[in-house]
């Protein structure tokens, strides 16, 4: 075989090679992402009303996105941190938490445990 031939067979190896990789990180990329906006937008409660635990909080007047997501979290009324300050951060209900102590449960989605710290009535948002 010649030395052009040879060197051809390598590029060509080398391109399928690149394009192959190509496809895997845009499909891996794809379906994380995919899975995170998921996570975000279609919220689920950490339980059923069956097995729902009642918690008490206490936020204070003005608290951030942040500190919500992290009490939230700590609380065990959330799954994931970053999914509820990204919930929080998103949603209708960012900087209009109202001070004061609470009492949620694990059956309640996020939007309906903003509704809660918001002082809106859950009846009323339904």
């Amino acid at each position: 075989m010649s030395n052009k031939k040879v060197r051809m067979i390598i590029d060509i190896f080398f391109n399928v090679i690149v394009v192959l990789l190509g496809i895997i990180i845009i499909s891996t990329t794809g379906s994380k992402a995919y899975s995170f906006g998921r996570n975000i937008f279609d919220e689920e409660a950490l339980t059923t009303e069956k097995y729902a635990t009642e918690v008490q909080v206490t936020i204070h007047e003005g608290i951030t996105e942040k500190q919500l997501a992290t009490l939230l979290h700590d609380k065990g009324l959330v799954k994931d941190e970053l999914i509820c300050y990204l919930q929080i951060k998103l949603s209708d209900y960012k900087n209009k938490f109202v001070g004061g102590t609470y009492t949620l449960n694990t059956a309640m989605k996020p939007t309906q445990m903003m509704q809660v710290l918001c002082n809106i009535s859950l009846d009323d948002e339904d």
